[in-house]
């Protein structure tokens, strides 16, 4: 009776996350469109301050799909080269203009992770995204572990007190109360990173970083064929 009610339970929580995920995709469509007609406001400022507000909702939007794609169990897994992954990432960013740097050890290059392509993006993403806003500067470093490998991100800012850094990972929880836009969002960036570490079976850890500032520190197991 049990083992028929956790059933029962988990169909339930999966049906529900299905659900919620259908509302986000359809949510961040009409986003997109409106995205596009914002575009024709005359005033240069204030449609700068629209489309970076849509901007914003469409990242929560998609952070949103991907957590229920989480809790309804719908991960894809495929093979990827994570510091390829890493790299593309801090390009992409340096190429408008971000203060990003990244290095890896030779022993971190062709290493292989298997999960959803599109999560483990988004958690470099948000971890980098994070520190550039908040911290001036990502500085990516890849390293292996085995059996993990291992990604830190340090930034140049305030840093977080030790006794805050857990409830940080939580869902909207954030060092800057305010809701000013230039100080930040709902505060699920973090959590959100957490959830898709950890259905990759990994973990995800907050620390002063050398010199001051913020380090996060990520580790996801290494895929072996055949172990």
């Amino acid at each position: 009776a049990f083992n028929r009610l956790q059933t029962r339970l988990n169909e339930m929580m999966r049906s529900r996350m299905t659900l919620i995920g259908g509302i986000a995709h359809d949510v961040r469509t009409f986003a997109t469109r409106l995205r596009l007609r914002v575009e024709k406001i005359p005033d240069a400022a204030e449609q700068q301050r629209a489309v970076a507000d849509i901007d914003d909702m469409i990242r929560l939007l998609d952070d949103a799909l991907l957590s229920s794609r989480v809790g309804a169990g719908q991960l894809s897994q495929e093979m990827v080269d994570f510091a390829a992954l890493v790299r593309t990432e801090a390009d992409d960013r340096r190429a408008h203009g971000g203060r990003v740097e990244f290095s890896a050890d030779d022993a971190a290059h062709d290493v292989i992770v298997l999960g959803d392509r599109l999560a483990l993006r988004r958690i470099i993403a948000n971890i980098v995204d994070n520190a550039v806003k908040y911290g001036r500067v990502a500085r990516l470093r890849l390293r292996l572990e085995d059996p993990a490998i291992v990604l830190t991100v340090d930034d140049e800012g305030p840093g977080i007190p030790a006794d805050r850094r857990q409830a940080m990972l939580e869902p909207f929880n954030r060092l800057e109360t305010s809701r000013n836009r230039a100080t930040g969002g709902a505060g699920l960036g973090l959590a959100v990173v957490r959830s898709l570490v950890e259905a990759h079976d990994g973990t995800i850890g907050l620390m002063e970083a050398p010199g001051g500032g913020t380090r996060v520190r990520i580790a996801l197991p290494v895929f072996r064929p055949g172990a």
